[in-house]
């Protein structure tokens, strides 16, 4: 995205566009505020520009959002997002001081908290698409401790995936991990994204 702050060591994603298309549906973003580390990853409805449109206003309104857990910031994203084709988005807030992830989606954005020694755990996402209707927007709370790592993706990501495929790909920088997976678990007929974040950073 033009003019995206630079990100920060504890959390990276990509995203690249369907075969054929120049621009991608799907992003991500990611924030720091008030001592809070929040995450994003939308999926516009579709492909090609009205999709990419769809996810530039979430990024837009993500960066904007007021200082709030993940369910808050998904509301003032649904409401700042009416006047586009709509998407499917999550958020989630790592605080591994707390030992919580806190976390709140519409529709089919993946979410797992990958812990050594745990099978990964999936995050839960409400039906709905972010701009239209009324969805019932909720936030939940997950164990996440310093050795955890969460990774997103849009549904241009199979989900069977395994870190463990991959020795000490967690520990690494986020921005690898993410590139790793898209890589291998990318489809190319749809827009594609990953997103990891780490506990520690």
């Amino acid at each position: 995205w033009d003019g995206a702050p630079p990100e920060p060591d504890w959390a990276a994603g990509l995203a690249r566009p369907i075969t054929g298309e120049q621009s991608s549906g799907d992003g991500y973003a990611v924030r720091e505020v008030d001592g809070r580390r929040q995450v994003l990853v939308s999926d516009g409805l579709g492909h090609g520009p009205l999709a990419a449109a769809a996810t530039g206003a979430a990024v837009s309104a993500f960066r904007s959002a007021p200082d709030g857990p993940p369910d808050v910031v998904v509301r003032h994203l649904h409401a700042a997002m009416s006047h586009t084709r709509g998407a499917a988005l999550a958020v989630a807030e790592p605080d591994p001081a707390a030992g919580l992830l806190r976390f709140a989606g519409l529709g089919n954005i993946a979410a797992m908290i990958v812990a050594p020694g745990e099978r990964r755990r999936g995050l839960v996402s409400l039906p709905g698409i972010a701009g239209h209707q009324r969805p019932a927007i909720r936030g939940y709370d997950y164990p996440f401790s310093h050795d955890s790592t969460l990774v997103m993706h849009s549904d241009g990501v199979v989900d069977r995936w395994d870190l463990d495929d991959y020795p000490g790909l967690a520990g690494r920088n986020p921005l690898l991990a993410a590139a790793t997976l898209l890589r291998d678990a990318g489809i190319r007929r749809d827009d594609a994204c990953v997103l990891v974040a780490r506990g520690a950073a």
